[in-house]
């Protein structure tokens, strides 16, 4: 198991015992093995940090965050600021010194340098269409693209795209949607000429499925072909009066926080089909192969 892998096994235990208010429990298991993961010492501090505040221990909270700006790490100020976790922290000594040096290290980072370049699985003939997936919250295009790989088998050419926004050192995130398209035309822009010229089909998961559906209803600077999104972290705000209502399908589990919010946010975009997965919460179905396939025959015939 690689670090990036023993971090996300971490993370997902503790989001779980936060969701059931289990936060001693939680800060017990970064403390055993928080450590074990250095590179992941701005994510683990935040995460600490929202535990003791929502335990009502807001000074902890602050301590954990400045302890880990002493060894370096760092957080986009909009992480410290909007997070309802650390509202409690706005008012303590030494908080406004937090965000300030944050915002220093973040902005130095938060650059050009930061832009990697797409991850792109092409079929064994010519493609018909380009699939752009835009990853989650968090998430990687490395990690995103062998989920979507199967639409290469019916012509497509997948494009992982991947986030220029960095919330932390290794969070890479949609928040920002003007920042969001410019990294989509960047990925599009380096295929190769006959391959900008296809169809573009905009797809992907949580904060990505938003920015890519959102992407794709700006019409601008060419019209999208379709949308495919899978649990989209959308509200009927930011959708309202788009330029351009291309068809597609959304994938979301009945389980999923979400749900309501999308129900909402495609009312106005007929187009655009629901499919609700019995038993799901906030995650891809295990049979989303077969419903990319069957999405992308009706869209991309």
């Amino acid at each position: 198991m690689t670090d990036e892998e023993r971090y996300e096994a971490l993370n997902d235990e503790v989001l779980a015992l936060y969701r059931e208010q289990r936060y001693a429990e939680a800060l017990a298991l970064i403390e055993a093995r928080g450590a074990q993961l250095p590179g992941w010492r701005s994510d683990l501090a935040h995460t600490t940090a929202c535990l003791h505040a929502a335990a009502g221990d807001a000074p902890a909270a602050l301590g954990d965050l400045v302890r880990a700006s002493r060894e370096g790490a760092w957080w986009h100020p909009r992480l410290l600021l909007e997070d309802d976790d650390l509202a409690g922290l706005h008012e303590l000594a030494g908080f406004e010194d937090l965000v300030a040096e944050s915002a220093r290290r973040c902005e130095a980072a938060q650059s050009d340098a930061t832009r990697r370049p797409p991850v792109v699985v092409r079929p064994t003939g010519p493609a018909r269409a380009v699939l752009a997936v835009l990853h989650g919250a968090g998430q990687s295009a490395a990690k995103a693209v062998p989920v979507w790989s199967s639409a290469v088998e019916q012509g497509l050419a997948v494009v992982g795209v991947e986030s220029s926004w960095l919330s932390t050192p290794t969070y890479r995130t949609w928040p920002d949607q003007p920042a969001a398209a410019r990294d989509v035309a960047t990925a599009l822009e380096s295929l190769h000429p006959d391959e900008r010229a296809l169809p573009v089909v905009a797809a992907g998961f949580s904060a990505g499925a938003r920015a890519a559906l959102l992407w794709a209803l700006q019409g601008d600077p060419q019209p999208v072909a379709a949308v495919l999104a899978v649990a989209p972290a959308v509200t009927a705000e930011q959708v309202r009066e788009p330029a351009h209502r291309p068809p597609g399908v959304v994938v979301i589990g009945a389980e999923d926080d979400l749900l309501a919010d999308a129900r909402e946010a495609l009312h106005d975009l007929p187009d655009v089909r629901l499919e609700v997965v019995a038993g799901l919460g906030h995650a891809y179905p295990e049979d989303f192969p077969t419903r990319l396939g069957a999405a992308l025959r009706v869209l991309v015939p």
